[in-house]
Formats: structure tokens, sequence, C-alpha cells
């Protein structure tokens, strides 16, 4: 191969030469001369010299330092090995000489190391002895498959469930019939040049929605992903599916006289959803009301620890520079990894994330949000009644921390 590449060159050296001549006697500019220079050099293969053996270095890792690069634990890496095999993710590759194809666990790491830091492609070809579009590749099929199978982790609690997880919030601030707490996240992002207007939020730099509903266990059991940055969270959820299927069908999913969805003020009040009293006509809320609200986004606390455990243990949901497409597919995927972990109790409730950077609640209300009703109004009015009967008005002070 290597004696081929040189008479390749040296036949185009030889005909590069007989073109300056040509162009001396011509008379013609120095720009043809450039331009046959140039051909000679972009024809020559350039060498880049890689790491060899990481996949060796990474047995040799403590679980600490494992942790470190990859952002979940050896359980956990292992568990979803083992269902990447048994699902046959990647079983069509075959190998017909050349490099030898990418294994599982190889196009795992890959993906862990991406999707867990902000370092360049350029950098995980050079650890993995890949190119860089072989590691683009390998992340593509990874986000995309995950992406088709993220029902199989991220799912909405049964009705048998649903008393169980209605507990686990009442425990947190008594606030009953809690089913999950819903809100809204920006994902930082770069789109071309003729989309950018849509994806640039009010607070200036571009992005697109993440809505999510989260569990008490700080699981998602939702996640709605991909609309621009510009658009609202009440209009990005009223146009969800989960939004459909609640507002024709509710009973269906779980009872709304007694349970509820909990969100905060910038979502439409349902008998199925339950968002904090507002101020009317410049007049302060009653202490009841205050009460209500302060035990309500006690409870809905959840859905923003879980975007902050999100970003940071999957540092790459901090700022995405790819097509909208598969920036979609990248955060979900990472969604549906942390629910894994969630389920291996492999639990990361560290990392020092700047709360501006969660993104949520970044546009203002729109003025055409749905009206609240009556039915709704009622029920959240005696779920405010029954919270004052319980304990003293002082017990509801908020902790300084």
């Amino acid at each position: 191969m290597a004696t081929n590449q040189r008479i390749i060159c040296l036949f185009l050296s030889q005909y590069a030469m007989e073109m300056l001549d040509s162009s001396t006697e011509g008379g013609d500019s120095d720009e043809e001369d450039e331009t046959s220079l140039a051909v000679i050099t972009s024809m020559e293969i350039e060498r880049h010299p890689r790491q060899v053996g990481y996949l060796n270095v990474i047995s040799l890792y403590s679980d600490n330092d494992f942790f470190r690069h990859f952002r979940i634990t050896r359980t956990t890496f292992l568990y979803v090995l083992s269902y990447l095999q048994d699902e046959n993710f990647r079983s069509e590759i075959a190998f017909h000489g050349g490099c030898h194809p990418m294994t599982i666990d190889e196009v795992l790491f890959i993906n862990l190391q991406y999707l867990g830091n902000q370092g360049a492609i350029r950098l995980l070809a050079d650890k993995f002895n890949r190119t860089e579009s072989s590691i683009w590749k390998a992340i593509g099929e990874f986000c995309h498959f995950m992406f088709e199978k993220q029902s199989d982790f991220i799912k909405w609690p049964s009705k048998q469930e649903i008393r169980a997880v209605s507990r686990q919030f009442r425990q947190k601030a008594k606030f009953p019939g809690v089913v999950c707490a819903l809100d809204g996240s920006h994902i930082p992002f770069h789109p071309k040049h003729p989309n950018k207007t849509p994806y640039r939020n009010y607070k200036k730099f571009h992005s697109f929605n993440v809505m999510a509903a989260a569990l008490p266990n700080r699981s998602f059991c939702y996640v709605f992903c991909g609309f621009p940055g510009s658009v609202h969270d009440s209009t990005v959820f009223q146009n969800c599916s989960l939004f459909q299927k609640l507002d024709t069908r509710c009973n269906d999913f779980f009872d709304p006289k007694t349970n509820h969805i909990i969100a905060d003020s910038a979502f439409p009040l349902k008998e199925w959803l339950t968002t904090p009293f507002k101020k009317s006509s410049g007049q302060p809320l009653s202490q009841a009301k205050k009460i209500f609200n302060r035990k309500l986004s006690s409870t809905r606390m959840v859905i923003e620890l879980i975007f902050g455990d999100l970003k940071n243990r999957f540092k790459r949901c901090t700022d995405v520079n790819t097509s909208i497409e598969r920036g979609v597919e990248i955060v979900v995927t990472c969604c549906v990894l942390h629910n894994i972990c969630i389920q291996q109790g492999d639990l990361f409730y560290g990392g020092n994330i700047n709360p501006n950077d969660l993104h949520c609640n970044v546009n203002p209300n729109p003025q055409n949000v749905v009206r609240d009703n009556r039915a709704a109004e009622r029920k959240r009015q005696l779920i405010c009644d029954s919270l004052q009967t319980r304990r003293p008005v002082v017990a509801f002070r908020r902790r300084r921390v």
C-alpha cells in the first residue's frame, strides 16, 4: 500500500512540474503555481500518532477513577453492557477485513466519556485509537438506540404504584395526592444560521427545551425534548403527548379527584394539575395560601434536583454542539442512563453546578395561558383548607441554610 502511494505521489509531482514549466512559458501568475503545489500536498496522507491500549488501562482504574472518567459505577456499566447484548445492539456488524469493528464495551466506554464530559471528539479519537468519524458514528448509533428504547426505563407509574408514590411525596412536606412533579429545563445549543432565531430564548442564548416529570426517588417518569428555546414551558407542555392524554382521558392514569401532578405557576391550573396560588389585583395572599404554596414548592423541588443531578453527572447536557436531531437523542439518552443509575443504586448528588445553569423558567409567562377552571380551583382550595388543620403555621417557616 505504501509503495502504491509513493508511485501516485511521483506521478503527481511530475505532472505538477510540467504545469509549472508551461505556466512559466505562458507568463501566468503565481497563483497557478501555488494551486499545483497544493494538489501535491493534499494527496499526501497525513499520519496522526494515537494512544494504543487504552482499553487495557481502563481495567486498572480504581472504582473512584472509573467513576470520574465514565460517570457511572462498574456495576451500572456491566448492567448497561448486559442490556445492550441482550437487545442485540450492533449485532448486524460483521468483520470484512481492515480495522476491526468496535466491540460493544468499547462503544459504551466512548459514549460514557462523551456524555459525561465536554471534551472534543478528537480527544476521544486519540484515546481510543479510532478516527473522528468512527467516534461520531459510535455516538450516533448508541444514542439513537437508547432513544428508541427509552420506554424500557422511563415509565409512568401504574395505578397500583401511584399510591406508594403519593405516600413518598407526602413525606416531603405533607402535601397530599402528588403523582409527579413537572417542569422544563433549557439545554444550551448551537444551531446553524438559518434556524437560529426560534432557538434564541428570553435570556438571549440559544437552547432547546426538555420537559420532564419526576418521581420522589429523583427518577424521570416522562421526558419530552426538542422544542425551540423561545417557546414557553406552558406552551411546550400543552403540545406534548402527556398533556393530550391527561386532558382527554386522565382516569386511565390516575383519579383526578384525589391525585394530581404539581408544577409552578407558569403552567395552567387543571383538575389533574395543581399549581400555586397567584396574587390577584395586587392583593397579598392569605397566610393559608402562602402555606399551601410553600408546601407545594417544597414537594415540587424534586424536579429541579433531578435536572441538577442530570447536568452534574452528564456534563454534555450543559452545552450540546450538534444538530437538533442528535441533540435530542443525546439528552434523552442521558435521561435514560440517569434512570438506570437510580435503579442500580448508583446515586450521585455531588457536583457544584450553578443553580443558574439549570435554566428553569427561562422565558416569561405568556399572555395566552389556558384559563383556570372552576373544578380545579375548588380542588385546590380544598387542599389548602385541609393543610391548615394539620399543623400550626409556625411549623412551615423556611429553614435557613
